[in-house]
């Protein structure tokens, strides 16, 4: 590829990235990964390494000269922010609008309100909750999978001692905190 390498390349190199993280995969990894069993204490990085999926990225990124790797890390910020930001409004929706909207209804007319949950059934009312927080909870592993990618492309640039910005002589977090943090 090169420092003016192609885009077709790195959507190339991309795509083989995020086959590494598949979603459907986590509930096997949140019991089984070294990473997760090592969640507790100061040290989330050590587990981190000894994925298996972190070491296959480690490999695809290998033969990338720093101008790619910058790109692929220019990539994975861009797709953990979308994703951040997709999951978060998908939760406030899927969420709060219905509350609110049963919360209205309550208000304005408790008897529609009765009526409709006699007429549906608890256990209807129930399923779909349950619906809804699934698709919220799916939202929320594919923003964890964003960030889990865009934090191994970081640990590549750390083990290269690659600086991210090109000149720069270290690596500064690229995305901010969230406010109150």
């Amino acid at each position: 590829m090169g420092d003016t390498g192609d885009a077709t390349d790195i959507w190339d190199t991309w795509r083989r990235l995020v086959r590494q993280l598949p979603v459907w995969r986590m509930p096997y990894e949140l019991f089984f990964s070294p990473s997760i069993w090592t969640l507790m204490g100061v040290d989330f990085m050590s587990g981190l390494l000894k994925n298996r999926s972190t070491r296959r990225i480690f490999e695809i990124l290998a033969p990338l000269p720093a101008g790619d790797l910058r790109r692929i890390h220019a990539l994975a910020q861009m797709n953990h922010r979308r994703h951040e930001a997709i999951s978060r409004w998908s939760a406030i929706a899927l969420i709060t609008l219905p509350a609110s909207a049963a919360l209205t209804l309550s208000e304005l007319s408790p008897q529609t309100l009765q009526a409709i949950t006699r007429w549906e059934g608890f256990a209807r009312w129930y399923l779909m909750l349950a619906y809804l927080a699934a698709v919220v909870g799916f939202y929320l592993l594919c923003a964890w999978r964003a960030r889990q990618l865009a934090t191994v492309v970081e640990l590549a640039f750390i083990q290269r001692d690659v600086p991210v910005a090109a000149g720069a002589t270290e690596i500064e977090d690229p995305i901010q905190a969230p406010v109150g943090a």
